[in-house]
């Protein structure tokens, strides 16, 4: 019986659960990285772009929605549908509108 008990206790010592392995920490020197300069971008003015744009270029009408969905809808664009407009105001801006037309 004190083999049996034995041979349980160095079983059940090899069941038991193991400690779980401690994360490894190095130290870490800080880097030195110099200061940037960084400029702001200049802000655009979307509205002006727009308004130089042509006057049949519907993107001209990206800051008064309610006269672009007018434009889209006397342009053909069926009504109860929203739509996304690419629009290039200048070679270094583009942006994306969209516009919701009423039924």
């Amino acid at each position: 019986m004190s083999r049996v008990l034995v041979l349980m206790v160095v079983l059940a010592g090899c069941v038991a659960d193991a400690e779980e392995p401690r994360p490894v920490l190095l130290p870490v020197e800080p880097a030195d990285v110099p200061d940037a300069d960084v400029e702001e971008p200049p802000s655009l003015d979307l509205c002006a772009l727009a308004a130089a744009l042509p006057t049949d270029n519907a993107c001209s009408l990206i800051c008064d929605p309610d006269a672009l969905a007018r434009r889209l809808v006397d342009d053909g664009m069926e009504g109860g549908r929203c739509y996304q407009l690419r629009c290039t105001l200048s070679p270094d801006a583009s942006i994306s509108v969209g516009v919701c037309l009423p039924p």
